[in-house]
């Protein structure tokens, strides 16, 4: 089914009649549409455009206050592989003088024992 259209005249001076006709042309719309575009957008995008100015708004603070948590735990993550990296090397110094160590008991006891003659290996302490 179709509307029923009544027509509306508004009154212009040709000057006011030229740009709608220009400005409707660009949008390759008829004068008629293009009117109609303007008046019924113009009424929704007034608070349709608040609302979105708010939520951008609002949007832009969370997009920042992501941004310093990635930043705060980029650093963190990065405290937590150094902290890693020197335990990892403590570890590794640790295992190593203690290798030295286990080295060093068994070459003396590899002299001691050497040092010691047939029956004390046997009948000794």
């Amino acid at each position: 089914m179709t509307e029923n259209r009544v027509q509306i005249i508004v009154r212009t001076t040709d000057t006011e009649r030229d740009q709608v006709k220009k400005l409707a042309q660009e949008k390759d719309v008829s004068m008629n549409q293009f009117i109609l575009d303007a008046i019924f957008d113009s009424t929704s995008d007034s608070s349709d455009s608040k609302s979105d100015i708010k939520m951008i708004e609002i949007l832009e603070g969370q997009l920042a206050k992501k941004d310093e948590q990635i930043e705060q735990m980029q650093k963190l993550l990065d405290q937590q592989q150094q902290l890693t990296l020197q335990t990892n090397q403590q570890i590794q110094h640790l295992q190593l003088e203690e290798t030295k160590e286990t080295e060093k008991k068994l070459e003396a006891f590899e002299e001691k024992e050497a040092k010691k003659g047939f029956f004390n290996r046997w009948f000794g302490s």
